[in-house]
C-alpha cells in the first residue's frame, strides 16, 4: 500500500534547511516579519485595471529588501536552500534568479558550492579579526627591542629622599665632596 487512499492522512514533509549556513539574526524589525505577504508575489497577477500589478509588487518588495542589513545572509540562505524557498522574494531576487545563481555557483565553485561559500566567509571573518589588532605602541616597540637585544635596562636614579645611603653611595659622595674642595683651592 502506497497510503495514498483518500481519507487517510498523510504526514506532513519535513525539509529541513541546510545547516552550514545558519538563517540570519538581527534585533531589528524587518518588513519581511512585519509584512511577510509582501514578498509572496507569485499570486499577484496583471489585470486589465492594473496591468503592472505584479511589475509593481516586486519593485515594491525589492525596495524593502534594498536598505535590510541581513541582505547578504539571507540571499546565502535562500541560495543553500532551494525546496525551502520555492516561492516568493528573499533577498531582492525571485525563484528564477536564485536559480541562476545557483548555477553560476556550481559552474564557479563547484557542485558543493555551499561549502566553498562557508570556507570564504570564515576567512573573511579571520581577516575582519586580524585587522581590528591595535597595533603596538612606539614605546613597546622600543621595550620588545631591548628585550630581544638583551640590553640591561638604565637603572633608576638616585633618590636622596626616600633610599638610605649606601656605603658605596657613600663613599661616592667622599670623592666628589675632595675633588670639589681640590679643585677649588687650586
Amino acid at each position: 500500500m502506497t497510503g495514498s487512499r483518500t481519507g487517510i492522512p498523510q504526514q506532513p514533509t519535513f525539509i529541513a534547511a541546510d545547516g552550514r549556513i545558519p538563517f540570519p539574526h538581527t534585533d531589528q524589525i524587518l518588513r519581511c516579519r512585519t509584512n511577510p505577504q509582501m514578498f509572496e508575489i507569485e499570486d499577484i497577477h496583471s489585470t486589465a485595471e492594473n496591468s503592472h500589478a505584479r511589475q509593481t509588487a516586486l519593485t515594491t518588495a525589492n525596495r524593502a529588501c534594498s536598505g535590510c542589513p541581513i541582505v547578504t545572509g539571507c540571499l546565502k540562505w535562500a541560495l543553500a536552500n532551494p525546496d525551502l524557498t520555492k516561492t516568493g522574494i528573499w533577498a531582492a531576487t525571485t525563484a528564477r534568479d536564485r536559480a541562476e545563481l545557483r548555477d553560476r555557483l556550481v559552474e564557479r565553485l563547484g557542485a558543493d558550492w555551499v561549502a566553498a561559500v562557508v570556507d570564504q566567509d570564515r576567512r573573511r571573518r579571520e581577516r575582519q579579526r586580524e585587522v581590528r589588532v591595535v597595533p603596538p605602541a612606539t614605546r613597546e616597540l622600543a621595550l620588545a627591542r631591548l628585550e630581544l637585544e638583551d640590553i640591561p635596562t638604565r637603572p633608576e636614579p638616585y633618590n636622596r629622599w626616600t633610599e638610605p645611603i649606601t656605603p658605596d653611595r657613600a663613599a661616592s659622595n667622599r670623592r666628589a665632596l675632595v675633588q670639589a674642595i681640590t679643585n677649588e683651592a687650586a
